[in-house]
């Protein structure tokens, strides 16, 4: 078999929550210069300056972005936030996966299932993947893949899943 490697990073659209988030950070922040500054005097400026790097810090961590690796047959989902700390949400094998397709033509998800939730939240086509994880039992990945991603997971599925998709006209695939 031949060796393949694809990655896709998505950001995570901002949503009501995120937007009420800074909100909140810039007047606190506000709030506590004008209090520092008030009550301090001259030093008020340097520790001012401290909230102010401190609120910048924390306002530019409240972005995330979520990258999907394949690696021969490796499925990897990492959370980026901020752009300066990677968590790696789930690692599994692609042979896993007891099913795979578009969220909207999703199954309900089994009872006690875990679910991962790495969609660039814009409201678009999000697919799901369900598996079985060493670790963490029953699980449904929620994501927003690109082309390459979806060949890469479909080239790698079970050969029973594989046919069942195509038996059901799900599948996609090229070869």
């Amino acid at each position: 078999m031949n060796d393949f490697y694809a990655e896709y990073l998505v950001e995570k659209r901002s949503d009501g929550k995120d937007t009420a988030k800074r909100i909140l950070l810039l007047v606190g922040m506000t709030v506590l210069c004008i209090v520092i500054f008030l009550f301090t005097g001259p030093v008020g400026i340097l520790l001012s300056a401290l909230v102010v790097y401190g609120g910048y810090y924390l306002f530019t961590g409240t972005s995330t972005e979520y990258e999907y690796i394949i690696t021969n047959g490796s499925f990897d989902v990492d959370k980026i936030s901020g752009r300066r700390s990677r968590k790696r949400l789930i690692s599994t094998e692609i042979s896993t996966f007891t099913d795979f397709g578009k969220l909207a033509d999703a199954p309900a998800a089994p009872s006690g299932c875990t679910t991962v939730l790495a969609s660039d939240n814009s409201g678009g086509e999000d697919w799901y993947a369900d598996l079985k994880h060493k670790s963490a039992g029953n699980v449904r990945i929620i994501f927003s893949p690109n082309e390459k991603i979806i060949e890469g997971v479909e080239m790698f599925l079970p050969r029973q899943l594989k046919l069942e998709l195509r038996r059901q006209g799900k599948l996609s695939l090229k070869k």
